[in-house]
């Protein structure tokens, strides 16, 4: 004799997949309370690699500028709070003999996701500036800080 399964059956034996399946989804973006983002900006001239870590501020024109080998500027900004990120900025400039010319600007806005490793938040990028067209080489990585 055939007994008919009782339809709630078939959804209980569900759930526990259900539930699983949503706490790997919705954890995997949640940093930890001890955790920050961080921007990792990999900055390259003439064979030299400057590592630049970013992090927080406030104001972002208290963001400091880095020097590149004497010849470019460097300065990496990300703005937000609460471990969220309202937006990331990123500057270059060729060093001139009284001010730097700005020579490149990136945007990147909300929502930006943050991974639990350092993933590339930016393609690798080459600027070629000044009068014998000097080469400055970019990529920058975005994730938690584990602190």
């Amino acid at each position: 004799m055939q007994t008919l399964q009782k339809p709630w059956n078939k959804v209980t034996n569900i759930i526990p997949f259900l539930v699983l399946l949503f706490s790997l989804t919705f954890n995997s973006g949640i940093a930890n309370a001890n955790e920050t983002p961080l921007l990792r900006c990999k900055v390259s001239y003439a064979g030299t690699t400057h590592t630049i870590n970013t992090e927080f501020i406030k104001d972002p024109y208290l963001a400091p500028m880095h020097d590149i080998g004497g010849r470019f500027s460097f300065k990496a900004v990300m703005v937000g709070a609460n471990k969220k990120i309202a937006y990331i900025k990123l500057y270059a400039y060729l060093q001139g003999r009284e001010l730097d010319f700005p020579i490149h600007q990136a945007t990147y806005l909300k929502p930006i996701q943050v991974s639990k490793s350092m993933k590339a938040l930016t393609p690798f990028n080459h600027l070629y500036a000044g009068e014998v067209e000097r080469e400055l080489q970019y990529q920058c990585f975005l994730g938690w800080n584990h602190k």
